[in-house]
């Protein structure tokens, strides 16, 4: 009963939230263009405007509900929401577009793309807002399923971070249980965000019917990667016998590090691993972001020449700081920021991760407070070093140290920004979490890129 309350909340508030979003949003973008006076100033009732933001409203969230964009799921940081909801939008405003065209209607084109900038925005805030505001609605955690994650190992970590980014899918982990002593007692953070907050391991096995009680567990989740038949049969069968609901992560979750497809063979289940890389998107995505970095560069030199000046006025030393960094199959490339820091500061020494780090110049604390510093890289995308998005370029010791998992992250360009620029673990190494780049190098897309760029210039401005 309170799962499927929960569930009849989550799939009537998404849909309410959108529409009251794109609604807003094309009234907004009238009311601009009516106060900025540009075009031929087409005039529209109010009853008119009203009528049509209501119908384009409904459009998209019906079009949203054919792409399943409302399904419960699990992605990274939020980016799956971000992306279902910037492909909807397109996609109602193309369809729009050709309406309009073939109807031989004429509004403005104007109040069209402010419309569609507009709708962007506020549904993608509007998504993010409720990534954040669901997990602490006092309301809802009262639906929400309470779990204990047995094993406090990589993988139990990596379930907690999945679920913490899928608050829609209404479970709550409670705390860990491991039966490694010198695991007691320690903390667990989340990445994200809100990358300060985690939950402790409460106890270990014997200590599950206490939490139990404790704090009204609904299910254990089972999460030791290493373990083996005998003992996780053992496990089930006394969490069986206590009248405990439990869940476990198969030993196959290694292999899932692998992008796999599964496959049956009568009732036997058949595991085979895809090219990650056969892509048809990668391939076209180089001169895509090549012409997106032309028109970013176009539109943004009166800002490059302003940064050049106050880094000239502010401290001596040259206007580029350049770094060698490791791109697609290990190629070394030199990396373009805004110096930041003062010059005989070691090129290769710790990243700051203090604002106010003695190796940073005043003008390189605002540079970095908002990333400015990042957007010389736009040179390196015409240099086809890196794309827009994608995994953030490492530098060669630390690659030197890669295994295997780290090396997948080196089958594509590098990237400005990406997950793990979003991320909380953005002040870390970034080998120290592999989650953000495997994901984004399995699910590359268009939108996916857009939702990353839109999230990027909307929370991204934080630096250190």
């Amino acid at each position: 009963m309170k799962k499927k309350l929960f569930n009849l909340i989550i799939s009537s508030l998404y849909p309410a939230s959108d529409f009251i979003a794109v609604t807003l949003a094309i009234l907004s973008s009238y009311n601009l263009y009516r106060l900025l006076g540009i075009g031929k100033q087409v005039y529209y009732e109010k009853t008119n405007i009203i009528a049509l933001s209501l119908i384009t409203a409904l459009a998209t969230v019906i079009i949203m509900l054919i792409l399943r964009a409302y399904k419960k799921a699990s992605s990274v940081l939020n980016v799956e929401e971000i992306k279902n909801a910037v492909k909807g939008v397109t996609l109602t405003f193309i369809l729009f577009a050709v309406v309009v065209i073939f109807l031989k209607l004429a509004p403005s084109r104007y109040v069209l793309i402010f419309s569609y900038i507009f709708s962007l925005l506020f549904v993608v805030i509007e998504r993010s807002a409720l990534y954040h505001i669901l997990p602490l609605s006092t309301l809802l955690r009262g639906f929400h399923k309470r779990i204990l994650i047995y094993g406090a190992g990589e993988l139990g970590q990596a379930l907690y971070r999945s679920i913490i980014n899928s608050p829609k899918l209404g479970i709550i982990p409670v705390g860990f249980v491991d039966d490694n002593p010198d695991k007691q007692d320690t903390i667990c953070y989340q990445s994200g965000f809100n990358c300060s907050n985690g939950i402790s391991v409460l106890g270990n096995r014997k200590s599950i019917i206490r939490l139990k009680k404790e704090f009204q567990i609904d299910e254990v989740f089972v999460t030791i990667s290493n373990i083996d038949h005998p003992t996780l049969i053992n496990i089930l069968d006394y969490l069986k016998s206590e009248n405990i609901k439990v869940s476990f992560v198969p030993n196959l979750y290694k292999v899932f590090v692998h992008k796999v497809k599964i496959d049956k063979i009568g009732q036997i289940p058949l595991v085979k691993e895809v090219d990650d890389f056969k892509n048809s998107y990668l391939g076209i995505k180089r001169y895509t972001d090549l012409l997106f970095a032309i028109v970013l560069l176009c539109l943004l030199w009166p800002l490059f020449l302003f940064i050049a000046l106050i880094i000239k006025i502010d401290s001596k030393g040259p206007i580029f700081f350049k770094q060698d960094r490791v791109g697609k199959d290990g190629k070394i490339f030199q990396i373009y920021k805004f110096r930041s820091m003062f010059v005989n500061t070691d090129s290769y020494s710790t990243k700051p991760i203090f604002q106010y780090d003695s190796r940073i110049t005043r003008i390189g604390r605002l540079l970095r407070k908002t990333s400015f510093d990042e957007l010389a890289q736009i040179i390196n995308v015409l240099k086809k070093d890196m794309f827009l998005v994608g995994p953030r370029p490492e530098m060669p010791f630390i690659v030197s140290k890669y295994n295997d998992i780290h090396k997948e992250r080196l089958k594509i360009l590098p990237g400005i920004t990406g997950l793990w620029q979003l991320s909380g673990d953005r002040k870390k190494p970034i080998h120290e979490n592999m989650d953000y780049d495997l994901y984004y190098i399995r699910n590359a897309s268009f939108f996916l890129d857009m939702a990353i760029l839109m999230e990027t210039l909307i929370f991204a401005f934080k630096g250190i």
